[in-house]
């Protein structure tokens, strides 16, 4: 008789138990490399919304009208904010930019109060720009609190202004768990700053991060610990070249200072601040040399025509002691090569070149 080969129930029922082991471990391991995938995309979606938000935030409240800021005082308990103020609309062509009013109203999108959404109304034309945060409602962790809040600070000369804290609470997945973080920012409208023009306002603001470096936290004023926070802050999110803050370069400065002070452009990105000489818009940025400076009056503030990112080479320099501008109209000679030099040494060179006086520049 001939013998008949197959599968007893038994030897079927164990390679099926196998066959569902292997696929089941397939399954895991697939969906485990596409959630990898998913999670890493998450955490750069999460983070890039909270940061168009927060410059849309702070670029806009730094130049509002603070008698329009309504209310004045917000807290965490606060459902609106507003505020009116004034921007420069430069389109493609900066010099036929226009200077526009607009309002701004920062609210919870509904009530669950999970999401905050930012109006941009331009009063002229009544066009908007919306702007919401988290745009999915399930990476909220709002919990109810109003990201944005007011202090009082009193300068040194006896007055006080009223600065405005952002904080924007994110939540992502990365590698499998849940991840928070908070992007904070402080900031105070400028008509409650000083009358300080561009090019006094970036030499202070660099030398306020250099001379942090020989300070002791513990000797720090208040005002000094939340601007090295708000620096610390940022060059732990990926922008700065050092782990250590006191190891950061003239590059790594210069980064915080574009992400705080630039200005929108056009497309959406950001430019260095600008200021008009005889016609000319010149983007404006800071230098120092490699040692610490000895008071803010050893920052260096040069300019282009064009965006400079990172020529040295220059041929319009700010000269501080006389509040004017120097500037070699062949652009093409005798320029200041910066690196490593103090401003008495760029001044003694900007004026044995050929360098000339030109008019004071007008404030953006």
């Amino acid at each position: 008789m001939k013998k008949q080969s197959g599968f007893t129930l038994i030897e079927l029922v164990v390679a099926m138990a196998v066959l569902g082991l292997i696929m089941g471990a397939m399954v895991h391991l697939f969906g485990s490399s596409v959630t990898s995938l998913h999670v890493g995309a998450r955490q750069e979606v999460v983070y890039e919304e909270a940061r168009l938000l927060m410059n849309e935030l702070k670029t806009t409240l730094r130049y509002a009208d603070k008698d329009s800021i309504d209310p004045e005082q917000p807290t965490v308990s606060t459902n609106k904010f507003s505020y009116k103020g004034n921007l420069w609309d430069r389109h493609m062509d900066i010099a036929q930019g226009t200077n526009k009013e607009y309002k701004v109203t920062v609210e919870w999108k509904d009530d669950t109060k999970k999401q905050l959404q930012v109006t941009r109304e331009d009063i002229t034309d009544g066009s908007k720009k919306i702007t919401v945060f988290p745009n999915d409602s399930n990476n909220s962790i709002f919990e109810g609190k109003f990201p944005v809040t007011s202090e009082k600070l009193t300068l040194n000369d006896g007055n006080t202004v009223i600065m405005y804290k952002i904080a924007l609470p994110l939540q992502y997945e990365f590698n499998g768990q849940m991840k928070t973080q908070t992007l904070e920012t402080k900031v105070v409208p400028s008509k409650d700053e000083e009358e300080l023009s561009w090019m006094e306002k970036l030499s202070k603001a660099y030398y306020d991060i250099w001379k942090l470096r020989t300070k002791k936290i513990s000797d720090m004023t208040d005002g000094e610990k939340d601007y090295l926070e708000e620096y610390k802050n940022f060059l732990n999110n990926g922008n700065g070249g050092y782990a250590d803050w006191k190891l950061a370069s003239n590059v790594d400065i210069r980064k915080f200072l574009f992400d705080k002070y630039g200005v929108e452009d056009s497309v959406g990105g950001k430019t260095w601040p600008t200021v008009s000489v005889n016609g000319d818009v010149l983007y404006i940025q800071p230098h120092a040399a490699k040692d610490i400076p000895a008071a803010m009056e050893d920052v260096v503030i040069f300019a282009g025509c064009k965006e400079l990112k990172s020529d040295w080479n220059t041929s319009y320099i700010y000269n501080r002691d006389e509040n004017v501008w120097y500037h070699n109209p062949s652009e093409k000679d005798n320029k200041i090569w910066l690196p490593g030099k103090t401003w008495a040494e760029v001044k003694s060179e900007l004026l044995s070149l050929s360098l000339i006086h030109i008019s004071e520049p007008t404030r953006p």
